[in-house]
């Protein structure tokens, strides 16, 4: 589970964009999904969001907050409906997942970046 980290541009709301707003014009974007956790920094906002009733359809948002735009986070694994709330918190405990998320400029660096319980996050050119 996890490995290599995909990342793709899905919204764009502008430099410095309102974070509540960002987050209801994301909601709306992915078909009304819950937001299931919410972690705020300086640059960046993380969201991991939920179709409500269905325990493995998590995905991950990043807000890069200077330019405004959200970044869908995915790993090429066999997960292809999502994840649940145990995963991410995986990815967060063991995986150290916020120290990317912290520096947005490494999410759209274009770097490989790969994630592995019990590492921190690694780039392979």
């Amino acid at each position: 589970m996890f490995g290599r980290m995909t990342t793709q541009a899905v919204l764009t709301m502008g430099p410095r964009c309102d974070p509540a707003a960002a987050v209801r014009s994301l909601v709306e974007a992915a078909e009304q999904v819950k937001v299931v956790k919410w972690i705020e920094f300086p640059d960046s906002l993380l969201l991991f969001v939920m179709v409500p009733g269905d325990a493995n359809s998590g995905a991950v948002y990043v807000l890069d907050r200077k330019p405004g735009v959200w970044y869908w986070i995915d790993f090429e694994d066999s997960q292809y409906g999502g994840y649940s709330l145990a995963e991410l918190e995986r990815l967060l405990d063991e995986c150290s997942l916020l120290t990317l998320v912290e520096r947005p400029g490494l999410i759209r660096s274009g770097l490989n970046w790969f994630l592995l319980a019990g590492n921190a996050p690694f780039a392979v050119a």
